[in-house]
């Protein structure tokens, strides 16, 4: 199914169009359209404006997500928060610096990425969108690569090397991943499990085992708004 992203002042015009035409398609709200972009970072590589700061606390996961939705914004996939901390690292040392310091207090962010067994193979699934229902569904679901690290390590990897070099497509720590100090916690099979990133006192945690439900003050989302 094509994708076309028109503002709303658009979009009668072009559904009209597309009515004309044999195309299998979806209209989607242009996510820059009438935004201040004030607040936000541009990310060539995934072509995305990533918000500096989080938003949002105190919500679950299915919450954030919808909330985003609602006001035209997307959460980070692990890909583009493995783009997005490579780009701050370089260009913005204050944001990776917030994000990635091991220090009080606890920061932490959810990330599009949920976890669940199809005909007894684990996928990621990510870039979820609202259906015309309400329901939360993923655009791209997809069997693990089979060169994800699947064991926990506490700790740890390197940070730098699983940003710089050994992440999967999927934007998962590969099995060739460097030994570091960044806890991690590999995708379950309870068909209950999401991804976030969260650094305090002791360490930085990429965790891919936590509750969709889970929520506390300190948890937050990143918006990302498309170009």
């Amino acid at each position: 199914m094509a994708k076309i992203f028109v503002k709303e002042k658009d979009k009668e015009r072009v559904e009209n169009y597309l009515k004309s035409v044999d195309l299998d398609y979806s209209l989607e709200k242009d996510f820059i359209e009438n935004q201040n972009m004030e607040g936000f970072v541009y990310v060539p590589s995934i072509n995305l404006y990533v918000a500096k700061e989080k938003k949002l606390h105190n919500k679950n996961w299915f919450e954030a997500h919808k909330k985003l939705q609602k006001e035209g914004e997307k959460m980070l996939t692990l890909y583009e928060f493995v783009e997005f901390l490579k780009y701050a690292k370089s260009n913005n040392k204050e944001i990776y610096d917030e994000i990635t310091e091991v220090r009080s207090p606890l920061r932490a962010e959810w990330l599009d990425a949920d976890f669940k067994v199809k005909n007894g193979v684990l996928h990621i699934n990510y870039n979820h969108v609202l259906d015309s229902n309400g329901n939360l569904i993923p655009n791209d679901s997809e069997a693990l690569d089979k060169e994800t690290l699947m064991k926990d390590k506490n700790p740890g990897i390197s940070l730098e090397d699983y940003l710089e070099s050994n992440h999967t497509g999927q934007g998962l720590p590969n099995k060739s991943v460097k030994s570091g100090d960044l806890y991690y916690w590999f995708p379950r099979s309870d068909n209950n499990s999401v991804a976030r990133f969260n650094a305090l006192d002791y360490g930085a945690n990429l965790s891919c085992n936590w509750y969709s439900s889970n929520r506390f003050g300190n948890l937050g989302v990143r918006a990302v708004r498309r170009e």
